[in-house]
């Protein structure tokens, strides 16, 4: 199930009517309606004053009461923060007259279908389940290149220009407390940092309207946050956040300019277990309005999180299992707000512990050495690790005797009167190669020139320039490897670049903003491009497979591109080593372009490996995993791989475009018929792309697991 959100009405618009009762859709059964307890005096959540924790004369007593603070609590109030005062009250006003924009204008800011940012509600997953009485605005904030171009820039001046300084206020002031956090365990702040990786930032603004009934509903579910650190900023005087501690429904009382802060999931996990998240939950009242804001300081979306290495140790082994951040979002927006549910859920108990550490092999990369800078050295004999065993070594059949992929001229296909003819070959290409080349496709030839001697440009780079681009641990994009999992594992005789590209904000900071001009321009125009192409070459599938375009086009829609450089330097013993080992592709559709003339590419065919031979100003395209199961087998997907040579380098660039991440996968409906019944199961992008990125590339095996056929024959 995917992390999406259920379009429901906004709650604001239902209490502007005269309601003397509050919708059924609202009513809360009664052990979830908000009671509490006030025949005693309650304890009130912590204080901490920042600029203390910032003095060297009172550090040491206010450490010790952040700790206390964090371990007992997980919540404290934050005065004498830093931020300042006008700033903080712009924003209150902002978020104020956000909320009082008419209703049409808010719609702009309406959350799309199957995406929780936006003006809506989130965490509802299904119809039947109770509604929060509160209506929302989230968005993501930092890294500026991730906000959603119809939201952040969209949002009226000047509360546009404040809420930009106001989240670099926020991050920074995040990164302080993180790193006081560090100082209070005795870790190295670094150590907590790291695990952040490139964090991320969103901000969500709630409103609470008055209800008729309050005593009945809930403005929040119970629930903690996911994240690392959240930051709460109260924009009015109406109270109504509340903490479950010691079975007890505390309520907060916000002091004048302070930040409620509290602890997240996530945070839990890398302290382990040390400093809790807390269940909180929103209560609203009969008379006024509420509103509030909140900003979640969470790890990049593909850091690995786990507890601080020096958090572990025997007489405190592992809390929890390790988990990427995509992974541990993707379970918690996939189910109703509901206490820590999610977050038990990777908990290590006792009985499992073993259990768990074995079966959570993370979809990452080993880092090893540059090959290239491997194979400047005089070196007569290839690497052990990099032999391969017998039965992979790259034997071809005579090449003289063996069939050529088909060629496609894409202006035929877009021609009326040459189209019919050229279909039929697109269809037999596809059934039965996987594999084809495309000419006359209309990308530029100047431009494709450019991206190819950018491509060797950047290979050229001294390696010291290269090492910006370096894989981070547990990511798989940058300069580096791929699939690589083990120290024992046999390497391939390639260096590659491998980082998405589009949707634009998906692009991690440090790599392509960072490659040099005028290839940074070329490859962005580049990406556009064939994205274009891409899109056109499926259109054309669907009319071969004879079914209507959207059924393919819609799962493709604002699909995810990939570009990996590919870079194979001459070998001293070629026919031992392997460029890129034997695998089908995971993606949609790949365009792979050959940057200069050098051979290398292979296809399994019949039971034989034919090597193509590019056509100048060509794209080879093929098939991939996912395309195979839309089609339900009828394009497959082909095993390929690169050998190399021990005279040059060849360098090629493949570009992937893959559905749009949230998609689920499975057989187009009019592909399956009684004749030919659904030949894989249905799975979530998110999940097939985890499953295939999670183990060595080797052959098919991943899309394999996907078939019914071998589903039944393991149940049976």
């Amino acid at each position: 199930m995917e992390a999406t959100c259920a379009v429901v009405p906004s709650v604001q618009e239902i209490a502007k009517e005269t309601l003397t009762r509050v919708p059924e859709r609202y009513i809360r059964p009664q052990h979830e309606r908000p009671t509490l307890s006030t025949n005693f005096p309650l304890p009130q959540v912590p204080v901490i004053d920042f600029s203390k924790l910032l003095s060297q004369h009172l550090k040491g007593p206010e450490l010790e009461k952040l700790h206390y603070a964090c371990k007992e609590w997980g919540f404290f109030q934050l005065i004498n923060h830093g931020v300042s005062t006008s700033l903080v009250e712009s924003v209150k006003t902002g978020a104020q007259e956000f909320f009082n924009l008419p209703m049409e204008e808010k719609k702009k800011f309406g959350q799309r279908e199957g995406d929780v940012e936006g003006y809506g509600q989130a965490f509802v997953v299904s119809d039947e389940q109770k509604l929060d009485w509160a209506d929302m605005f989230f968005m993501f904030t930092l890294p500026s290149h991730k906000r959603k171009p119809h939201l952040f820039p969209n949002i009226p001046l000047p509360f546009r220009g404040d809420l930009e300084a106001y989240s670099a206020e926020l991050r920074n002031l995040a990164i302080q407390i993180l790193d006081l956090m560090a100082n209070t365990l005795e870790v190295d702040p670094m150590e907590i940092r790291e695990l952040f990786g490139e964090a991320e930032q969103s901000l969500r603004m709630n409103y609470y309207p008055p209800c008729p009934q309050p005593e009945l509903v809930i403005g929040l579910n119970p629930h903690s946050d996911g994240g690392g650190l959240t930051i709460l900023l109260q924009a009015n005087e109406v109270e109504g956040l509340q903490i479950k501690k010691d079975g007890l429904w505390i309520p907060v009382k916000p002091l004048p300019n302070a930040f409620i802060v509290n602890l997240g999931d996530m945070l839990e996990i890398m302290t382990n277990g040390i400093y809790p998240s807390i269940e909180h939950r929103a209560t609203v009242n009969s008379e006024k309005e509420r509103l509030s804001i909140a900003t979640f300081y969470n790890p990049d979306i593909n850091a690995i999180i786990g507890p601080a290495p020096s958090l572990v140790t025997p007489k405190s082994p592992a809390v929890f299992k390790r988990i990427s951040t995509g992974e541990y979002f993707k379970g918690y927006l996939a189910q109703e707000l509901r206490g820590k549910s999610f977050l038990d859920s990777i908990r290590i108990s006792a009985e499992n512990e073993k259990s768990s550490k074995v079966g959570t092999m993370e979809a990452r990369s080993v880092l090893v050495p540059s090959v290239q800078e491997l194979a400047k050295e005089p070196l007569t004999s290839v690497p052990e690790r990099y032999v391969r065993t017998y039965h992979d070594l790259p034997i071809v059949s005579n090449t003289a005797s063996l069939p050529q992929v088909p060629v496609i001229d894409l202006s035929k296909l877009l021609s009326q009167n040459l189209k019919g003819p050229e279909l039929e070959k697109l269809h037999y290409a596809c059934k039965e190669w996987g594999f084809f080349q495309l000419v006359n496709h209309g990308v530029s030839t100047s431009l494709v020139e450019n991206v190819k001697t950018g491509a060797k440009q950047f290979f050229d780079l001294p390696m010291e320039e290269k090492k910006k681009f370096w894989q981070r641990e547990g990511d798989m994009q940058g300069f580096g490897q791929s699939f690589i999992f083990s120290e024992e594992q046999k390497l391939d005789w390639a260096d590659i670049f491998y980082m998405m590209t589009l949707p634009s904000y998906i692009r991690k900071p440090h790599l392509f903003p960072n490659i040099p001009q005028p290839f940074r321009d070329d490859l962005d125009t580049y990406s556009a491009e064939l994205e274009n192409l891409a899109i056109k070459i499926l259109d054309l599938m669907a009319k071969a497979l004879a079914i209507d375009p959207n059924e393919i086009i819609e799962l493709f829609k604002e699909g995810t591109q990939v570009i990996r450089m590919n870079y194979y330097p001459p070998c001293p013993q070629p026919e031992l080593a392997i460029g890129l080992n034997t695998h089908s592709d995971a993606s949609g559709l790949t365009i792979l372009l050959q940057v200069n003339d050098i051979q290398g590419l292979q296809i399994r065919k019949d039971g034989m490996w034919i090597p193509i031979q590019p056509l100048p100003n060509a794209f080879i395209i093929n098939i991939g995993d996912t395309l195979e199961m839309i089609t339900n087998g009828i394009y497959p997907s082909i095993e390929h791989r690169a050998t190399v040579n021990s005279e040059k380098e060849r360098i090629s660039i493949a570009t992937f475009y893959g559905p749009n991440s949230h998609a689920t996968i499975s057989p187009a409906p009019s592909l399956v018929t009684p004749e030919r019944p659904a030949q894989f199961r249905s799975i979530s992008v998110a999940e097939h792309f985890k499953g295939y990125f999670s183990r060595e590339h080797h052959g098919k095996s991943y899309l394999d697991e996907m078939s019914i056929q071998n589903e039944n024959a393991k149940i049976s």
